[in-house]
């Protein structure tokens, strides 16, 4: 009968293990959202996996035995409780999979600030002061708002001078 189960992957290779199980033919569900980050002073937007290093499949483990997935490149075992593979109920994974393109969750998970963002200057003249993330200017660059001498005014900083502060 088959099952979905939690597979664990080898580091970044999520990829690698859903097209080599869709290979052998067999379900798999792995929820990728898209990121937006500053890499090397760019904005960027990547897809990444929204659980890393595990992926879904579904399998009936008494026709494919758990050597064969954990030998598939990319995967490193099923999770398990003690011998028995972690079952997942179907209702997670599919509740997961209605919900996978929903970019809300992306915003939360971004690291770029939002327009009203407390940011921290850690770079340059201003170092160690605190400002307002405005927008972006551009792709490297982006707008702030500081507070000198008890007056406001923006600034364009380089998206590496500063780092977004936790609410």
């Amino acid at each position: 009968m088959h099952k979905w189960y939690l597979a664990h992957c080898r580091p970044r290779e999520e990829e690698r293990a859903l097209l080599n199980l869709e290979n052998q033919n067999i379900e798999t569900f792995c929820p990728f959202i898209e990121v937006k980050k500053i890499v090397r002073g760019k904005r960027v937007v990547r897809n990444e996996a929204l659980f890393p290093g595990y992926l879904f499949l579904r399998a009936d483990l008494e026709h494919i035995s758990s050597t064969t997935l954990r030998s598939t490149r990319g995967v490193r075992n099923l999770v398990r409780f003690g011998d028995t593979p972690c079952v997942v109920p179907n209702e997670l994974v599919y509740e997961l999979m209605c919900r996978a393109g929903d970019e809300r969750l992306g915003e939360q998970l971004s690291s770029l600030p939002r327009c009203g963002d407390r940011v921290l200057i850690k770079e340059g003249p201003f170092a160690g002061m605190e400002a307002i993330y405005q927008e972006a200017d551009g792709d490297s660059r982006a707008m702030l708002l500081l507070t000198l001498l008890q007056s406001q005014t923006r600034a364009s900083f380089a998206n590496t001078d500063f780092i977004r502060l936790e609410k």
